[in-house]
C-alpha cells in the first residue's frame, strides 16, 4: 500500500516537473548517490556525477536549506526518488550558478531510472 501510495506521488511530481525540463542549467539524469540531514535545517544530496547538461561540471553535492520557500517539496521529492530508486536531475538557480559543495537546488526533476 505504501509503494503504491509513493509510485502515485512519484508520477504527480513527474507531470508537475516535466513543466520544467528545458530549464537551465541543471545535472544529467543520473541516480541519487547519498542523502544527508543536519540539524541546522540544510539537507544535502549528493547525485553519482558532477556533469551538467550542456555545461561545465559541477561539485556532486547540491543542498537545500529548510528555511527556503518549497524546501520540504524538494526534500519530499528527492526521497521519494531515492526510495524508489529513481533517476532525477537537480536544477541549479540561473542567478548563482555552481557554487561547489552544497551548491543550491531550485528545483527537481524525477525521471524513470
Amino acid at each position: 500500500m505504501i509503494k503504491l501510495m509513493m509510485r502515485s506521488v512519484l508520477l504527480i511530481l513527474t507531470i508537475v516537473a516535466t513543466v520544467s525540463v528545458n530549464a537551465e542549467p541543471r545535472t544529467v539524469n543520473q541516480a541519487i548517490s547519498n542523502m544527508r540531514a543536519y540539524t541546522t535545517g540544510t539537507y544535502f544530496v549528493t547525485l553519482a556525477s558532477s556533469a551538467i547538461v550542456g555545461g561545465s561540471p559541477c561539485h556532486r553535492t547540491y543542498a537545500v536549506n529548510n528555511s527556503d520557500a518549497g524546501a520540504k517539496t524538494v526534500v519530499a521529492s528527492l526521497l521519494t526518488a531515492y526510495a524508489l530508486g529513481q533517476n532525477v536531475q537537480i536544477e541549479i538557480p540561473t542567478a548563482a550558478g555552481c557554487t561547489g559543495f552544497g551548491t543550491g537546488i531550485q528545483s527537481v526533476i524525477i525521471s524513470p531510472g
